[in-house]
């Protein structure tokens, strides 16, 4: 089934559609689930952030311009939300592998060793700062562009690439100091 474009989503939300504003959440749902959790490492507080980037979404789609891609928007709000959790309390590491996605077409070996991949990046991810975390999470795990970056965080080009160099250097540091040095550069 083809799915609605964002553009006419907006329209009938605005124009009062409470269905599109359904299928707008279902859309994007997973995707700010994810994210959430990748920063917040707690499946309730995740939770609870996509709700509320929801909630926020709801409120102020009348607000939003159309310069950047509804998702983007969509994660600067989630990102936000994040940060303040994270500056109120520092949450407790969960192991995330249980709430990740299925890799249905994954032999077992394989799942085994993408498990085995994420605890040690997570593991790794332990030294940076949540600032670091987020820009991480956003550039890897979500697959944003630079420029998407900095409309999320309202960081500029050059501090966006600053923390993406401090955090892999960072990050090889702490592999190497693991023992694994086939994933670093």
């Amino acid at each position: 089934m083809h799915q609605p474009d964002d553009t006419y989503l907006i329209e009938q939300i605005l124009a009062g559609n409470h269905r599109a504003f359904g299928e707008l959440v279902d859309k994007y749902q997973v995707q700010v689930y994810n994210f959430a959790l990748k920063i917040l490492r707690q499946e309730e507080e995740a939770h609870e952030v996509t709700q509320d980037t929801f909630m926020k979404v709801f409120r102020s789609l009348s607000t939003f311009r159309n310069e950047s891609k509804l998702s983007t928007w969509m994660l600067r709000i989630a990102y936000y939300a994040c940060m303040t959790r994270l500056r109120k309390v520092k949450p407790s590491l969960v192991d995330i592998d249980k709430h990740s996605g299925q890799f249905e077409d994954n032999t077992v070996h394989e799942q085994t060793e993408l498990s085995d991949m994420r605890a040690v990046l997570n593991q790794a991810m332990k030294g940076l700062s949540d600032d670091e975390k987020g820009i991480v999470t956003l550039f890897y795990y979500n697959e944003q562009s630079i420029k998407e970056i900095m409309e999320i965080t309202g960081l500029t080009d050059s501090n966006v690439k600053i923390i993406l160099h401090r955090s892999r250097k960072k990050l090889n540091k702490e592999l190497t100091r693991m023992g694994i040095t086939e994933w670093v550069s």
